[in-house]
């Protein structure tokens, strides 16, 4: 009898529940509901983060323990079905197992290689492209390559140590299956998701280098981690120790060796391809240009503003490519998106406000929309920009565009050319609050929003130089840290 049938020839259930016979009441949950509310949902967040390994990247003797004793209580249909379910384990306390661990007595064992579980985590390794923004930022990139790398490298030595014959073969199949699935899926999510933004923003073609530039990342650092195994077989710690049994434990043995800090290879560029480092940048870069007009509000980022971020933008962009460390074919790329991205960003913001003049209910409101004067935005840019090109200099850069762009509304204010405007009549703070704090109320009235440029910018270069993944901070209102200026401009006419 098949599974099917045998699930079709069980009993039905039978409803042996009493009558509702409650009230509902209106009123506020008590303190006590609330709580187990939250708390419940403070343990499903655990639960689901902790369901892919990447996710617990460090991975400590606790996290080995937990997952043994899930491995001996983990049951299937077909035990449930014959009523053979071994429930012995369910009672074993977390201190017993580990003392079992130590003697060797534990079944199944710790020895035995699960394939199945290894593929599962390594369906968490993957990037997000949400509705508003992406998000493949350096970090996981960098995450994901050594993740799959050294959990590779450790499952292949863990086979070599426990099988011989045709039946290490079979499980070195095996786990090369499930390791090219999981490098495949990983690199052609990333090549989607950058490639798609770069195509929004007249970039077009990257796709399959990016895919093959990621898995030979990967291929790089799995090298790097099996060389590494091989010269320092006995690097953990535990050889010789009670707690020997971790050794075992192929995820255990993945995260020490990813706390090695092993020096990445020089990668060679393949025909002016990509490298790892290319492809954080590219990624954090992407994602973050898709926060930066997901944050672009049409009822309050008017033209000055606009024009000095997208020079903000563009800075930064150059300062990658100077002092990056990157080759030629992504200071092109990064080059060609900026250039699309500012033009575009441009366009899908004035779409946007000819979508809220359509929806408009009353003339006000139509007004209030009124389309973007791209020419003013280009104003601010360029004027940005060519100050930056004679000193060289940002921040300086940054100064007399923010003076020129703050005059320059004031002049429309002053004219009454943009009365009844939303993004003018709303986006004023930003000008009052630029070089000195605000002495209004608010949770940022210490805060100007060129010490937010300023700390912003100090974040992003020194993350640069010492060859972390960069943090572009496009959006001064993201909440970063004041610089120690007591929130004033140290001089307005810099």
């Amino acid at each position: 009898m098949t599974i099917a049938e045998r699930i079709a020839a069980l009993p039905a259930a039978a409803n042996t529940a009493s009558e509702f016979n409650g009230k509902l009441t209106q009123g506020a949950p008590s303190a006590s509901v609330e709580k187990s509310k939250a708390n419940a949902e403070t343990s499903r967040k655990s639960v689901l983060s902790s369901l892919y390994a990447s996710d617990r990247a460090d991975y400590t003797k606790e996290d080995a323990l937990k997952k043994q004793w899930r491995k001996m209580n983990t049951v299937n249909l077909v035990d449930i079905l014959d009523g053979t379910v071994d429930r012995r384990n369910r009672s074993l306390s977390i201190q017993d197992l580990e003392r079992r661990l130590q003697e060797g007595s534990v079944s199944p064992s710790v020895e035995d290689t699960d394939m199945q579980m290894l593929e599962f985590e390594f369906k968490g390794i993957g990037f997000d492209a949400g509705p508003a923004y992406a998000d493949v930022g350096s970090e996981k990139v960098s995450r994901n390559i050594e993740y799959v790398a050294s959990r590779y490298a450790a499952m292949e030595a863990r086979i070599k140590e426990t099988y011989s014959g045709a039946l290490q073969k079979a499980e070195l199949d095996k786990l090369e299956k499930i390791y090219q699935r999981a490098v495949e899926r990983a690199a052609n999510k990333y090549a989607e998701i950058v490639d798609g933004i770069l195509n929004k923003n007249g970039v077009s073609g990257e796709k399959e280098k990016l895919s093959h530039a990621f898995k030979r990342s990967v291929e790089e650092r799995a090298a790097q981690y099996r060389e590494f195994l091989q010269e320092k077989p006995e690097f953990v710690g535990v050889e010789g120790t009670e707690n020997e049994w971790l050794l075992k434990d192929d995820e255990y043995i993945a995260a020490r060796l990813r706390e090695q800090n092993i020096e990445l290879a020089m990668e060679l560029r393949e025909n002016g391809g990509y490298t790892r480092r290319d492809l954080e940048i590219l990624g954090q870069y992407t994602s973050e240009i898709t926060v930066m007009e997901a944050k672009a509000n049409t009822y309050d980022m008017n033209e000055e503003r606009m024009g000095l971020e997208l020079a903000i933008l563009a800075m930064k962009t150059d300062t990658i490519q100077k002092e990056g460390g990157i080759g030629s074919e992504l200071k092109n790329t990064l080059e060609n998106a900026l250039n699309g991205f500012i033009s575009s960003f441009m366009d899908r913001f004035d779409e946007q406000l000819g979508v809220n003049r359509d929806e408009a209910m009353t003339a006000y409101d139509s007004r209030g929309n009124a389309a973007l004067d791209k020419e003013s935005v280009w104003n601010v840019y360029d004027k940005t920009m060519d100050e930056y090109r004679q000193s060289t200099d940002l921040m300086k850069a940054l100064v007399k565009g923010a003076e020129y762009a703050k005059d320059r509304y004031s002049q429309k204010e002053a004219a009454g050319s943009v009365l009844g405007i939303y993004r003018y009549m709303n986006g004023a703070s930003y000008w009052n609050n630029f070089f000195k704090a605000n002495t209004g109320s608010g949770y940022d009235k210490a805060v100007s929003t060129y010490s937010r440029h300023l700390t912003a910018f100090m974040d992003f270069r020194k993350r640069l130089q010492s060859g972390e993944g960069i943090q572009m901070n496009l959006t001064s209102s993201s909440g970063f840290h004041a610089a120690n200026t007591g929130g004033e401009m140290i001089s307005e006419k810099a």
